[in-house]
C-alpha cells in the first residue's frame, strides 16, 4: 500500500485564498505524489496562496483503483481549500486521469507549526469507502510589525489599536524632510518622534527628503515687438517700406533669427519661447532685409543696429536707429525631492470577548458567529481545523476560544468543561445458547443488566445467563461518569432460539449522506435520526431495502442515533455529522 500513502500525502496540501481562482496542474511531473511536497511558510496577516499537483496511484498489490475522495482538510486558522473538481465533491478516478490539483488560499490569522490532518475515501474495486487520514505540516510565522521601504522604515505598523509607531529616517543627512503620518499630523524634522493611533483603520504614511533645498528661477523670452525702424538716412533706402526681423545672439553666437515682415514698416510683432540663462550675455541685432521677392540689391540686408538684452525685459529701447520692446517671464521651480516614498499603518479593533455556550446533549460548543476568525483550544493547546465559531467534542478537558477580528488582534474566553462521552461505544446484547453477552464497550467501564428495566442484582460481568424470558438490556459507564445504554434485546421467543441482527452504518464519521447496510432480507418499518436527548430530528419510511442511502445534507453537526425499527424490536448506532 506504498503508492496509497504516498498518494495521500500529496493531497494532505488542499487549501485557499479569498480571492482564488482555480488550481493550475503542472503537467510536466511525474511519479505518484505530491508537488511540490513541502508547504512553504507562511506569516501572519499576509496573503497565502500556493498551487498544489498531485499525481494518483492507478493500483496497489493488483487491485485498481476507481476513486478517491478529499472530503475534508483542517488548516490553520485563515486558510482555506479548493479542489479544481470542487463541482464533482472532489472525487477522482485515476483510471481517467492521474492528475489533479489544489488551491491553499487566504491569510494566517495565527502563527504556530500545525499538523494538517487529510481525510480521504478511497475506492478499489475490493472495497468501497475506505478512509484515510494523513498529515502534512506548515509554519505560520508571527506576525510582521517593521515595515521598510527606500524613505523610511515603521516598527509596530500593524497591529491593535491604539498602535504607536516608530519612525526610522532611511535617507540620514539630507537638506530637507516633509512627513505626513495620515493621522492628522506632520513633521520636518530628520527623526520624528513616535506617532499614536488610536482609531481602527489604514493611515497612509508619505514622506518627501530634499538634497537640494534652492528654487530655479527660469526666465523665457516671450515677445519682442519693433516699435521703429529709420529708412532714408537711418540705413535703408528711402524709397521702399521696410522688410524687418531680429537676430538674438547668446555670448555672440545667434541662437535665434526671426521671419522678417515683407514690405511693412514698423511696429511689427513677434511671439517666442526662448529660455534665457541670466549668466550668459544675451543681444539683440535688429536687420532690414533687402534679399526679398522683388527686392535685390547689391549691398545685402541692412544693420540697423543691436541691443544687450536685461533679464528684466525692457519698453522702448533703442538698438540703433530702431526701437524695441522685449518681455521676459519669470518661472520660479522649487527643488522636487530626491525620495519619495508612501506606506500603510494598519490598525486592526480588539473584538469583544467570545462567550462559549455548551450543548451537553449534543456535546457541541459554540459562541456566536460575529462575521470574526475563530480558533479554538483544548487545555491550553490549538485544534487544528477548529476555526469556525462551532466545535463538536472529541475529548474530555476544558476548552476555550478566541476571536480573530485582524492579525494579532484577538479576544479569549473564559474556560469552559465539557464532558466527551465517546459515542462510538454502543453496548451490544448478543444472544447464544441460553447466554447474552455484552460488547462494544471497554473492559474498565462498569456494568449493570436490567430486565424489563429493574436492574438484575449481582449481574456486573459482560456475560449473562438468562433464566427467564424478557427485556433485557445493560447499561456500561465509564470513570468520567458517561453513561451507554444498549437496546432493549427481547427474549420472548425461547433462549434457545435466539438470533443476532447485524448491521452497518459508513462512513461514520459523515457529512452528507450515510449508508446502513443489513446482512439479511429483513423488513424494515422506518428509519429514525435523533440526537442524543432523544428528540428525532428526520424519520424515513420509504423504500427501506438491506441498503439504504440517507441524505444528511440538512443536518447539523454533532451525535446523533440512528434507529432502526421492526415491529415492536428496534435497533440503534451512534453517528457522527461533521
Amino acid at each position: 500500500m506504498a503508492r496509497i500513502f504516498t498518494f495521500f500525502f500529496a493531497l494532505i496540501c488542499i487549501h485557499g485564498h479569498l480571492n482564488a481562482q482555480v488550481c493550475a496542474i503542472n503537467y510536466s511531473v511525474s511519479g505518484t505524489g505530491i508537488y511540490p511536497d513541502t508547504m512553504p511558510t507562511g506569516t501572519v496577516g499576509q496573503a497565502y496562496s500556493q498551487d498544489i499537483t498531485f499525481v494518483m496511484p492507478t493500483d496497489t498489490l493488483g487491485y485498481e483503483f476507481t476513486n478517491f475522495e478529499i472530503q475534508s482538510v483542517s488548516l490553520p486558522v485563515g486558510l482555506s481549500w479548493q479542489c479544481n473538481n470542487s463541482a464533482n465533491g472532489c472525487n477522482y478516478d485515476p483510471q481517467v486521469s492521474q492528475y489533479g490539483c489544489v488551491s491553499i488560499f487566504g491569510t494566517p490569522l495565527l502563527a504556530g507549526v500545525y499538523n494538517i490532518d487529510v481525510n480521504i475515501l478511497a475506492d478499489l474495486t475490493i472495497i468501497s469507502d475506505y478512509p484515510f487520514t494523513f498529515q502534512i505540516y506548515m509554519e505560520v510565522l508571527p506576525y510582521q510589525t517593521v515595515v521598510t521601504n527606500d524613505g523610511f522604515s515603521m516598527n509596530n505598523a500593524n497591529g491593535c489599536s491604539p498602535l504607536i509607531v516608530d519612525f526610522t529616517n532611511n535617507n540620514p543627512g539630507l537638506l530637507e524632510y516633509n512627513w505626513d503620518f495620515g493621522n492628522g499630523n506632520t513633521s520636518t524634522q530628520e527623526n520624528p518622534g513616535p506617532q499614536v493611533y488610536a482609531t481602527p483603520g489604514e493611515y497612509i504614511v508619505q514622506y518627501e527628503a530634499y538634497d537640494n533645498v534652492t528654487p530655479i528661477n527660469v526666465y523665457t523670452l516671450t515677445g519682442v515687438d519693433i516699435t521703429s525702424m529709420s529708412n532714408f538716412g537711418g540705413g535703408f533706402p528711402s524709397f521702399e517700406t521696410a522688410d524687418a526681423y531680429f537676430i538674438l545672439l547668446e555670448n555672440g553666437t545667434s541662437i535665434y533669427q526671426a521671419p522678417f515682415y515683407l514690405d511693412q514698416s514698423p511696429p511689427v510683432s513677434w511671439s517666442t519661447n526662448i529660455i534665457l540663462n541670466p549668466a550668459n550675455t544675451y543681444v539683440f541685432e535688429v536687420w532690414e532685409a533687402d534679399d526679398t521677392a522683388g527686392e535685390l540689391y547689391f549691398f545685402g540686408d541692412d544693420f540697423m543696429g543691436s541691443h544687450t538684452l536685461n533679464i528684466a525685459g525692457c519698453n522702448g529701447c533703442s538698438a540703433g536707429t530702431s526701437n524695441l520692446n522685449y518681455q521676459i517671464s519669470l518661472q520660479v521651480i522649487n527643488p522636487t525631492p530626491s525620495v519619495v516614498s508612501v506606506d500603510t499603518v494598519v490598525v486592526n479593533a480588539f473584538p469583544d470577548v467570545p462567550v462559549i455556550n455548551y450543548d451537553a446533549a449534543s456535546m457541541t460548543l459554540s459562541t456566536p458567529d460575529l462575521g470574526l476568525a475563530y480558533q479554538w483550544y483544548l487545555d491550553g493547546v490549538a485544534i487544528v481545523g477548529a476555526t469556525t465559531n462551532e466545535w463538536v467534542v472529541t475529548e474530555t478537558g476544558n476548552y476555550t476560544v478566541l476571536a480573530i477580528s485582524g492579525a494579532s488582534c484577538s479576544a479569549e474566553s473564559s474556560e469552559q468543561f465539557a464532558l466527551f462521552c465517546d459515542p462510538s461505544i454502543e453496548p451490544v446484547i448478543s444472544p447464544a445458547n441460553g447466554f447474552l453477552f455484552a460488547t462494544g464497550f471497554p473492559t474498565e467501564y462498569e456494568i449493570t443488566w436490567f430486565l424489563n428495566g429493574t436492574p438484575i442484582a449481582g449481574q456486573v460481568n459482560d456475560t449473562l445467563y438468562a433464566t427467564q424470558a424478557g427485556n433485557y438490556s445493560v447499561l456500561v459507564t465509564n470513570l468520567d461518569g458517561c453513561e451507554y445504554e444498549s437496546e432493549v434485546f427481547g427474549a420472548n421467543l425461547g433462549l434457545d432460539q435466539l438470533t443476532d441482527f447485524n448491521w452497518n452504518l459508513y462512513p461514520n464519521p459523515t457529512e452528507d449522506v450515510v449508508t446502513i447496510e443489513i446482512n439479511s432480507d429483513f423488513k424494515l418499518d422506518a428509519i429514525q435520526l435523533l440526537d442524543l436527548s432523544g428528540r428525532l430530528i428526520q424519520e424515513w419510511n420509504d423504500s427501506l431495502g438491506t441498503n439504504v442511502t440517507l441524505d444528511l445534507s440538512r443536518v447539523p453537526s454533532g451525535y446523533f442515533l440512528v434507529k432502526l425499527i421492526s415491529g415492536s424490536q428496534s435497533w440503534s448506532k451512534k453517528l457522527i455529522v461533521r
